[in-house]
């Protein structure tokens, strides 16, 4: 079952590049209006019970989570109005590698040579996507760097959702995050002196699309999967979105690829996906390891 619901998750969250590109309004308004529906969708969902029994470690990770999340869909948003769909999309499904780094950092589940070997595979097809876009503009070149820095963002996302989601339902801690997300994302627009009135007339209908498809039946899957699986296998599922963003940008909004931006993207997915199935190997011999350990000394 978790594994079909992430299969669903991946589609859905893809389509954010589509509605993303359809907003004529500034990306300081899709990302705010997208966490402020979501957040609105889920009220009649959550366990105002729950919601307030929450101890103060927890609502501390939560505010962070919703800080980073709010901070990806900025960076992430603002890099499509750089590069191509794909290029944003592939950088972004690069998370994977972040996450096991912090699995490694805060978890202690070290990668072994052989996947650090893939990782190097996959940091080699990123930079070729990204020598891709050098011939197409610095702009291009830039839309990668925010994406890089998305990606990142999303990474810490998924593992404080890791470790939060084993104590707090999907609905409380979605509703807790985006809310958070929603009012980091609001500063933002003042910052930058966004006239929300105006987007929201304008774009209103992105909004929801967004609010119910990449975020409700995509994020909120994902975050629903995260108390039964680890983000790890959360983030290898959404390898797949860089597949996806590749098919939508071509047929969608006529984005080219090169031969060099496919070989990248392709050298990218199967050094992650590569380095992933050999880090679950690691993390199970690790496992088994400390077994062992513990029933000898006993």
């Amino acid at each position: 079952m978790p594994y079909f619901t992430l299969f669903m998750a991946l589609f859905f969250i893809s389509t954010s590049a589509i509605f993303v590109k359809w907003a004529d309004t500034p990306i300081e308004a899709v990302a705010f209006f997208r966490m402020l529906f979501s957040t609105f969708l889920l009220l009649p969902l959550i366990q105002v019970k729950e919601l307030f029994s929450l101890s103060s470690s927890t609502i501390r990770h939560m505010i962070l989570s919703g800080v980073l999340l709010a901070g990806h869909f900025w960076l992430w948003f603002l890099s499509l109005d750089y590069t191509t769909v794909a290029s944003s999309t592939l950088f972004v499904t690069a998370s994977p590698i972040f996450v096991l780094v912090g699995n490694a950092v805060f978890f202690k589940q070290h990668p072994s040579r052989k996947a650090l070997f893939f990782v190097g595979v996959a940091l080699l097809g990123g930079g070729l996507v990204a020598y891709g876009d050098i011939a197409v503009g610095t702009r291009a070149l830039i839309g990668d760097g925010l994406a890089l820095l998305a990606t990142i963002l999303v990474a810490g996302y998924w593992l404080l959702g890791q470790h939060v989601r084993t104590s707090v339902s999907t609905n409380t801690y979605s509703f807790a995050v985006y809310a958070v997300a929603s009012v980091v994302l609001l500063l933002f627009s003042l910052i930058q002196s966004v006239d929300l009135v105006s987007a929201f007339q304008t774009d209103w209908l992105i909004y929801v699309l967004l609010a119910i498809f990449p975020t409700l039946l995509g994020h909120n899957l994902f975050n629903w999967a995260l108390s039964r699986v680890s983000a790890s296998i959360v983030s290898i599922t959404i390898l797949g979105e860089a597949v996806w963003g590749m098919i939508f940008g071509y047929f969608l909004f006529q984005e080219s690829l090169t031969w060099i931006q496919i070989t990248g993207a392709a050298l990218l997915l199967i050094g992650i996906g590569l380095f992933l199935r050999r880090n679950e190997k690691d993390i199970r011999a690790q496992l088994v390891a400390r077994e062992t350990a513990t029933s000898v000394s006993e």
